[in-house]
């Protein structure tokens, strides 16, 4: 990656998922954190993801692999400042339920999501569900073609940087799904 894009700072790893202790390292430098794009599916990767989450101090975009590796420890994300990017079936991953079919569903199923893990969700799709488990919108601006690869990436990506200019989880996830959308 370091070499095709070369704007992007980069930190080498010697496994498919980032390691705790150079993330750590990192992390005293950085305003956000994004994690989980692109990380494998073990054990180890999860036990990985879930000691950066536990330990980091700044706001968390949590996205693709670290929301299966927090679906077995929803305390994990107790007093972060946390956005969760859950696609229909991360979302079932996280619930233990289907995505709903109907829109009044969908908002109560993202109000009840963010409540269980204290954070700020933003449900991909066609329409975006955004809620902190108090307050809860819905973004038109999207399409179907969001569902595919890559969106959740960029969304990810739009957010974690709000989040490093300090904005609060729910004001980025809106302002995040609107642009990205």
């Amino acid at each position: 990656m370091a070499s095709y894009s070369p704007d992007l700072i980069t930190a080498p790893c010697a496994t498919a998922f980032p390691d705790p202790r150079v993330v750590r390292e990192l992390l005293t430098r950085a305003d956000s954190l994004i994690i989980g794009c692109g990380v494998t599916r073990t054990r180890a990767a999860h036990t990985a993801l879930l000691s950066i989450i536990r330990n980091c101090k700044v706001p968390i975009v949590a996205d693709a692999e670290s929301l299966h590796a927090l679906a077995s420890r929803p305390d994990v994300t107790d007093g972060k400042r946390i956005l969760l990017t859950p696609n229909a079936g991360e979302f079932q991953v996280l619930t233990g339920e289907p995505w709903p079919s109907s829109r009044t569903e969908r908002t109560t199923a993202s109000r009840s999501l963010a409540r269980q893990y204290g954070a700020t969700v933003v449900a991909k799709g066609a329409e975006d569900f955004i809620s902190d488990g108090t307050r809860t919108i819905i973004d038109h601006e999207g399409s179907p073609y969001m569902t595919k690869g890559g969106y959740g990436d960029l969304l990810a990506g739009v957010a974690g940087a709000l989040l490093a200019r300090d904005h609060a989880p729910f004001e980025s996830a809106k302002a995040a799904a609107y642009i990205v959308g």
